[in-house]
This record gives C-alpha cells, structure tokens and sequence, in this order.
C-alpha cells in the first residue's frame, strides 16, 4: 500500500504545473515577427529577430543578426524561446520603452 501511495505522489508531482508554468504572458508583451528580443543561452546574452511567433508559449527566432554570430559558437542559426524567458529590445515598427 505504501508503494502504491508513493507511486501516486510522485505522479501526480510530474504533473502538477509549477508557479513558473502558470505564469501567463499577456498577449501584448508577446513577441512578433520582426521584433528584436533578447535572452540567455548557455550562459550567453543574445539577441535574435524573431522570425514565427506562430507557436503558443514560444517563438521562433534568428540569432545571426549579431555581429559576433560566428565566434559565439552557438551550435544553431534559428532556436526556439518560451514567451517567459525573452525581452523585447524593439518592435518590428518602433523601439520599445523600458
């Protein structure tokens, strides 16, 4: 009975959302097509113009626009980043205000 509990617990933790999973982005603090987003990967700070910002929870975006995109060694041209986990740095049509 004890490994039956057990096993429930563990369970129902792998599926229960975090506070981090629940945290919404409203839909005008989403990034769109066009738009120059900052964010970290692999311990480096990069920036990317977003290229799809078709998906739910994400978008897709190009990080050769950095000057350096080459000696960065970043394995890919194009990643995929959570809405949670970019800034915007500008808009497609203007610079945003921080």
């Amino acid at each position: 009975m004890a490994d039956e509990n057990l096993r429930k617990t563990l369970v129902n933790a792998a599926f229960k959302k975090n506070s981090s999973e629940e945290q919404k982005v409203k839909e005008e603090d989403k990034a769109t097509e066009g738009d120059i987003i900052t964010f970290e990967k692999d311990g480096q700070q990069i920036e990317a113009v977003v290229t799809s910002s078709r998906l739910q929870n994400s978008v897709v975006c190009d990080m050769t626009i950095m000057d350096d995109f080459h000696e960065r060694n970043l394995e890919f041209e194009k990643t995929v980043v959570a809405h949670t986990n970019y800034s915007i740095k500008e808009r497609r049509d203007r610079e945003v205000q921080e």
